[in-house]
């Protein structure tokens, strides 16, 4: 059953709110939709907070080719919703989310199925994995309509190395997928690494907080530094070599590599500070990682997108899959969120 507009708007608003009160949306990132007829959906638009949302925000788009009408941008991935509307009638709302759990465990690129016929049920025939490609392009557009089209009565649908995509009949079966999904892949993350993930941000005794500050400060220019000490990045510090992103976001926000400093070496203040002038985080051996940004809600994504890209290097890891971003599509993204990021600013 379509939704009118006011109806539509109301539950995309709402839907929004409790995603982000939930944990499974942060700032800008994910988008929400919700079907009008056969030839219409409403969609959230490019850029803007969940909380600063109001219906005539929200951006009317047709299914066919995703056009509308009006100044405002709907969301960059309104071809996906498109694609998701054309091809399951039975689908009148869908959420995309890059929620920590579940966004790690796509990256592997295996299916999964729920626990019990309940998740099974809300899960659909299982969750599967759509072939990675560049987000908003008409690639991965496809390749996520590859996915529907093969699987007609799955709800859930990996996008490798970005996010899930999650498909209700009403917003609270959708909603009802994207808690789920992300309930089962915590449960593997946990049985897979036995991590405490409980988030850990400040200087530790043996890294000089008043020296790093300092020099990030004069050598990288960034007025925003933090140091995260979650498990998830200390294991990965631990490992004391450079190393990639496994998750869009993490090429984009932070960079397309990373080194590991020693703090045991006299100057390790201005070899991290040197570290970040290209990038945004840098690990410090067996301790966690310094990120640095232009101001604190940059940093706290970050911090925040670092812990997901670790979560999902070790998983991969875990599983027997070594695997990361190509180096050229990590590039590409990461120029476009600078240029972007810096016009906007």
């Amino acid at each position: 059953m379509a939704y009118s507009r006011q109806e539509a708007a109301q539950k995309i608003i709402e839907a929004g709110h409790a995603l982000v009160e939930q944990g499974l949306i942060a700032r800008t990132w994910g988008n929400i939709s919700a079907r009008l007829s056969d030839t219409e959906f409403l969609i959230t638009p490019s850029g803007m907070a969940y909380d600063d949302l109001t219906p005539e925000l929200l951006v009317t788009c047709k299914i066919a080719d995703c056009s509308y009408q009006g100044k405002i941008r709907p969301s960059s991935e309104k071809g996906v919703h498109g694609e998701a509307y054309k091809f399951r009638k039975d689908i009148d709302f869908i959420i995309h989310t890059h929620q920590l759990y579940a966004t790690a465990v796509g990256t592997v690129g295996q299916p999964i199925t729920g626990r019990d016929e309940e998740e099974q049920r809300i899960l659909g025939q299982q969750a599967v994995c759509a072939d990675y490609a560049i987000s908003s392009t008409e690639r991965l557009k496809r390749k996520v309509s590859q996915a529907i089209v093969a699987y007609p009565q799955s709800n859930a649908f990996f996008m490798r190395y970005h996010g899930v995509l999650c498909l209700g009949q009403t917003d609270v079966d959708a909603f009802r997928v994207s808690r789920t999904l992300e309930d089962i892949c915590k449960e593997m993350i946990d049985e897979q690494l036995h991590l405490d993930l409980q988030p850990v941000m400040g200087f530790p005794k043996e890294c000089s907080k008043d020296r790093v500050l300092e020099a990030v400060h004069r050598i990288a220019g960034y007025p925003a530094v933090l140091f995260d000490a979650s498990s998830a990045v200390q294991a990965v510090a631990a490992w004391d070599k450079k190393l990639y992103p496994v998750i869009d976001d993490m090429a984009q926000i932070a960079g397309i590599s990373y080194v590991c400093i020693d703090p045991g070496v006299a100057d390790y203040p201005e070899q991290i500070a040197r570290a970040l002038r290209k990038k945004n985080c840098v690990f410090v051996k067996g301790l966690g990682a310094v990120c640095g940004a232009v101001n604190e809600e940059e940093v706290q994504a970050v911090a925040m997108v670092l812990e997901k890209n670790c979560l999902a290097t070790l998983y991969g890891t875990a599983c027997g899959v070594q695997h990361h971003l190509g180096l050229v599509d990590a590039a590409l993204q990461r120029n476009v969120y600078v240029k972007k990021y810096s016009k906007l600013k």
